[in-house]
Order: C-alpha cells, then structure tokens, then sequence
C-alpha cells in the first residue's frame, strides 16, 4: 500500500431527513437539498456534490457552515450518504420511495426477505422475481434505482465524488473488479491506470493525492514512468531512449532523475518494462518497451514469418493486359507466388489495377477473397474500385464490444484465401498484429499502402518499417516489395498528382492558371495571416467553391488543417462553418470538457467519430452527418454511411465536428475538394509528408491557402518526425539465419 500524508482536517457532522431536493444537476452532480435535522428550528440548507437522493430519506453529512451571499445559512457538505434503514418498517418505507413500488409491494419484499431485503437487492437482484407481482420490467427499474442511489456502484460514486472525480467511473470500476473495486480504489490507486481503460495516469494521480499518497511512493514513480512511454505512443513511439523517458517521467513526476532512474530499474526487475538494442549509425542504440508492445512486435513478426517462409503453391498467371507496367507485372506475379507482398507507390501509379489484376488471378485459381483496409472510408473506396465486398479490420476480425478483444485470432483463425489490405500505412502496431496473428499459412498477404504519406495516427510505422526490413534482406528475400512511380497516361493530365509528385521531389509548387471558362484543379492562394487566411477558406468552402464546380459544401467540401488550435486551425473553422451551414437547425448541446465552452451538435453538422465505439459499431476517423436531434430526451442520431448510431448526451464526448478535420486524422479518405491552410504559425508540423498527404486526398480540387515561405519550408523538410519503433530490426532478427539474430537486435532470454 502506498505511502501516506496526514489525514484530512476535521469536518462537522450533521444528520436528517430530506424535506425535499430542490436543485440536482445529473452532469456536475451538484445538490441542494432541504433538511429536518434536529436541534435545528428551520429546515437546513443543504449544499454540494452526491448523487442525488429521494424526499424522505435519511442522511449523514460531513461538511462545514457556509454563508451564501444571497441564500443565507448553508451546509456544505463534503460527503452525504444515505443512512441504511435496519428495521422492516424503515425498510418498508425506503422502498417506497423506488420507482414502481407501491405500498403494497413493498410490504410483500420485506415479508419474503426481512431484514435481509437491502442485501438482496445488491447481491442476488433476480431472488426479487420470486415476489408475487414483481416481472422483469418492474426488477430492471428498482435495480437499476437501487444502483443509482446505494448498491455497491452507488458507494464508489459516493467515493469518487469525495475524491472529487467523475462519479461515472464507478459502474467501469464495478464492472472491472467487482466486489473489490473499493479495495482497489482505496488501497491501488495507480493500478487504475494501468488496468482500467478510461482511467489515466492523471485521474489516478488526483485519486492516490486526495488519498494522501506520497509523491515519493514507488507506487507512483512507476505509475508515472509508464505513462511517459503511454503518452510517447500518442505521438507514434512504440518505446522511447533512455535518456527520453527519464527526462519525460521525471517532467511528469516533478522529481529527480535518480528516483525515475530507480523506477525504471525496479519495473524492469518486474518485468513491466523491456529494454532491447537496435543498430544505429552511431552504433547500437537501447530503447525501452513497455511489455505489451515489445509482445506485439514479436508475435507480428512471428507470424508475418510464418506466412512468408511457407511454401506456395504458384498460381498461375495467364496473359496479363497490355497496359501493365513492368512495375505492376511485377507486383502481380510476386502475390501469384510468395505468401507476403508488399506493394507501395503514389497518387496515379496504378495500385488499383494491381489489387485487380491479383484479385482475377487469385479467382482464376480457385482462391477466396478477402478485402480490408483500417477505416470506413477507406474500406468503402476498396470496394468502389473493385467491385468487391471489403470492410474495416475492426469488423473483419469481429471486435468484442465489452473488451475490444477481437473473435478471430491466432487461436481462432480467419478462413484461409488472399488478404488483401488497402491504405496499410494507417496500421498502427497494435492493429497490424491483430490481424497478421489472425492469419494461418493457408493465407496470402498483399501490403497496399503509399509509404511516404503520414504513417499511423497510432502507435508504430508499420508499413515502413516493414518495407524497410524487407528491403534489408534482399531483392531475393522472402518478402518482395514492388514500388510504382510510373504516373499512368490518364493521370498525367492531373495537375493534383503531378503537384504530389513535385512535393515528393523536393520540387516547387505548379499551380493552375486562372482561365475564363474553365475551372482547374489545383491552386496557391497568399494569405500573410492566420485572420485573412481564415477569412478566404470559409469564403470559398461555403460560396465560391460550390458554385464553380457544384459540390455539397457539407459532404463534398473538406478543410485539412496541420493543426487544431489557432485561427487556421480545425476548431475555429468548424465553428465558423457551422453557423455558416446549420446554424437554424436544431441542435443539441454539451458542456465544454474540464470547464472549455459548451460544444453545439445541429441537424445537419458533419461529424467525426474520435474514439472506437464497439458497442455502436463505429471507429475513431469514420465520418456522418446528425440526422436527428431529439433536445428532451437529451440524444441525437448520426448517419456513418447508412450506419445509424445514436447517442446520449453524455456520450457525445466522442463526437467532433468535421468540416474542418486534421491532416492525420484524413488519412485513408478521399474528398472532391481539399482546401488547406498553410502558415508559418503551423511551423512544428510543417514537413514534406504532411503536405503530400494532404494533397493527396484531393480528387477534383485542391487549394493551399497561405504563407508561400510555410510551404517552401514544408516541401523543403523531407525528415519525417521520427519514431521510435524496433519492428524493422525484429524483422530482420526473425527472418536472419538463426546465428545473426543477435548481430541485429539483442533479444532476453
């Protein structure tokens, strides 16, 4: 148990029964109350955080004497709990107060239970069936009540609101721990972070510091030198240098390097944290994994070995079209032959008649099919340019709403026949290892991906680092990469793809001429400033484009910002284009997040989804418009491409507006119109294939709007930011001799 402070300040303590409740907000949670309390010749003012309790019941509450400048007298309370009745006649009368209970029905419980009625509703609920009158509808509701105000999630609500966080997350921590959650609460209160998805390092941080723990404790330097390597994978990094992650837990902890340096010591003892050795140019290079992700390379690698080291069985090819490049050819021969492929190359080199061409191949000997890419939109594409049915990995691999486990996996395999994945950059580790241990030797790989576009929004550089290990091993190795860079004659035209292209190049910007009676594709607009930058995009997102080229300003039209924050950032426009497009239309309204302003969901808004939802079925990226907007019952419906989710308040925390989204955040999707702002201001994320992603999601127009110095810089910085990941060197490791694994990457016993 961790280390503690010195217990609290001393607190009054006043006892009652509720005359009435005259104010209970469900989102702050905060109370007034009026209550009889004795020696008291006036009813008390009771006010603070609970949960909400029903007139007539009794309460105890520590807290202390207030004077309300305008409401006079108050008790303010830190803690209030329901006083549990323990005659039948006090029993009767709380249960008349649940709803759908009458007198009658109360007396019947409390007869078949006595006093043990209250322990039966937390522990054995469906014992109430055995009640005369009592159904399944009437028990939902009492034991729901009953859990809202004194079951066992009641009490840890009641606690965690004394700890002064969400009460929200007691149901989570039930459900995680059961019996012991309060235990847990209480006496492990970094393990929460670890353990209990929604709960951060800086949630439990604020529980164990109410609790009085040490900051000196180990418990919560380890907690603390964990969450350095979690927060690093929010940026990319599947582990971090020394030197870094004590640097960045010691920023987090506000202690001295020497006791992180202990930490890390101890968690490696534990287990908890891998240290590995990667070559480097400077020479061999440590990195520190957490456990999970230095498990996740290894089992992708594993099985990315099996697939690729077992013998095929050839298909053959046939007479392949004419117009095939010597590049595609290539690429479709490899899949005919080799159990994992790789095929990678820009906008316009023909990736789509590859994955056509192996997909006729694949079906002319006998082989079954099966299409995924890592979102939606990106899935939706596949399925246009082959005419075949593709979906999203998530549902490919069935995901467990209640765990986000997947059902196919190594244990449970998916059917044997061609795995083709689109846009694989977007794989980040976690997700790539998922589905590559989801296959067995009777499956065959195809990589479909451009590799110089931004790699994954999660954790990882797959696709690279992939392409990068293969290339090590050889052009005989066991996995053939094919690169396309032959712009095909359709595209040549494209001043888009040819502008791409130049990006990629290092080269300069060749927009199109203004010209009367025609419209181009591809356009440079000078702004100086984030304001007349801001002013120009919105102008020509909401009238200018449409008209000359008649698309959907709200489906067809979509701003790609570098950054969030800032007058040129995704927030402001998504503001400035709401009231432009919805702002008459019936909306739904949240309060903003740790006191931000309040959020505006209207009928209409185009939406992003910003969090896997597996319970609804919808991933973090996937796009839809509000379709339904219903302000009493507090929830509104959104449209994800004929998918209909709906949404309570409460759980509108995951939804963002999407007129304007971030360029990471656009990967895998195309739009009609691109517009993208581009300024000096932006200067951390100005990089090569930051902008080439962006341009690269226009299909009829494209227009960078800004600092024409912002965009040199950006065409002119070609390292993309690094991450920090082993799988290139693992991959090596595995598919080496046996006798080289060591020269590659030091792997423990």
């Amino acid at each position: 148990m961790p280390e503690r402070r010195g217990e609290p300040q001393e607190l009054e303590l006043l006892e009652g029964v509720v005359e009435r409740t005259v104010y209970h907000d469900l989102d702050s949670r905060w109370t007034v109350l009026r209550v009889h309390v004795q020696g008291e010749a006036t009813l008390v003012t009771f006010v603070g955080r609970s949960l909400g309790v029903e007139d007539g019941a009794e309460v105890s509450a520590h807290g202390r004497w207030t004077v309300h400048p305008s409401h006079g007298r108050q008790f303010q309370f830190e803690h209030l709990k329901l006083r549990q009745p323990t005659t039948e006649t006090q029993i009767v009368a709380r249960l008349k107060t649940y709803p759908g209970i009458k007198d009658v029905m109360a007396e019947r419980i409390v007869k078949r239970f006595g006093t043990d009625t209250l322990d039966i509703f937390d522990k054995q609920p469906r014992r109430l069936l055995e009640v005369a009158g009592l159904g399944q509808k009437t028990l939902e509701a009492i034991t729901e009540h009953h859990d809202s105000r004194q079951g066992p999630i009641a009490g840890l609500e009641n606690r965690l609101l004394e700890l002064e966080v969400s009460p929200r997350l007691g149901k989570i921590l039930h459900d995680r721990y059961g019996d012991g959650a309060m235990a847990m609460l209480e006496h492990h209160p970094y393990r929460l972070a670890r353990e209990v998805r929604g709960i951060g390092f800086a949630t439990a941080d604020k529980i164990a510091r109410a609790l009085g723990v040490d900051l000196d404790s180990d418990e919560r330097v380890d907690a603390g030198i964990v969450h350095a390597l979690e927060r690093a994978q929010n940026e990319g990094h599947c582990a971090l240098p020394p030197r870094q992650l004590i640097e960045q837990a010691r920023a987090v902890l506000g202690l001295p390097s020497a006791r992180v340096e202990t930490g890390v010591d101890r968690l490696i003892d534990d287990g908890e944290l891998v240290p590995r050795l990667r070559p480097a140019d400077e020479g061999p290079e440590e990195l520190y994994f957490l456990r999970r992700f230095d498990v996740a390379e290894d089992n992708l690698v594993e099985h990315l070995r099996g697939l690729a080291m077992n013998p095929c069985a050839a298909w053959p090819v046939g007479d392949l079209p004419d117009h095939l490049s010597p590049g595609q050819r290539r690429a479709v021969e490899a899949v005919a032959r080799c159990g994992v492929v790789i095929l990678t190359g820009g906008p316009g080199t023909g990736k789509s008649t590859v994955v056509a061409n192996v997909i006729a191949v694949a079906a002319a000997a006998g082989e079954a099919l099966i299409l995924t890419a890592p979102t939606g939109r990106a899935a939706k594409r596949l399925e246009q340019t082959t005419g075949k049915s593709a979906s999203t990995v998530h549902r490919l691999l069935e995901v467990r709403p209640e765990s986000g486990e997947f059902n196919y996996c190594a244990n449970n395999p998916l059917d044997s026949g061609l795995v083709v994945v689109d846009e694989s950059s977007m794989l980040d580790l976690e997700l790539a290892e998922s589905l590559i241990t989801a296959l067995t030797p009777k499956n065959r790989l195809l990589l479909v991906g451009d590799a110089d576009q931004l790699p994954s929004v999660g954790p990882g550089n797959v696709l690279r680092d992939l392409i990068r290990a293969a290339e090590q091993l050889g052009p005989t190795g066991p996995i053939p990469v094919v690169r396309l860079d032959t712009i095909f004659r359709q595209q040549e035209g494209s001043t888009i793809v040819t502008n791409a292209h130049r990006v990629l190049h290092g080269e300069a910007l060749v927009p199109d001429q203004p010209s009367r009676g025609k419209t181009g594709e591809f356009f440079v607009l000078r702004a100086s400033d984030a304001e007349r930058t801001h002013a120009r995009i919105v102008e020509m997102a909401a009238e200018r484009v449409p008209a000359a080229y008649g698309l959907d300003p709200i489906g067809e039209i979509q701003v790609l910002c570098p950054m969030h924050k800032g007058k040129a950032g995704t927030e402001a426009f998504n503001l400035a284009l709401q009231a432009r497009y919805t702002g008459d239309n019936e909306g739904l309204e949240i309060p903003g997040p740790r006191g931000a302003d309040a959020r505006l969901f209207r009928v209409g808004d185009r939406v992003m989804q910003i969090r896997n939802d597996y319970d609804r079925g919808v991933f973090n990226g996937d796009i839809g418009v509000v379709s339904r907007v219903n302000q009493g019952a507090g929830d509104m419906t959104v449209d994800f491409d004929g998918v209909y989710a709906t949404y309570a308040r409460k759980d509108l925390g995951s939804l963002r507006l999407a007129y304007a989204i971030s360029i990471h955040k656009s990967q895998g999707s195309e739009f009609p119109a691109v517009l993208i702002p581009l300024l000096g201001e932006h200067h951390v994320m100005l990089r090569r294939n930051l902008l080439y992603t962006a341009i690269t999601r226009a299909r009829r127009l494209c227009v960078i709007v800004g600092d024409p110095r912002a965009i040199e810089r950006a065409i002119r910085r070609a390292d993309a930011a690094r991450r920090w990941t082993g799988l290139a060197e693992r991959t090596v490791a595995f598919f080496a001799p046996q006798g080289d694994l060591g020269a590659v990457i030091e792997f423990e016993e």
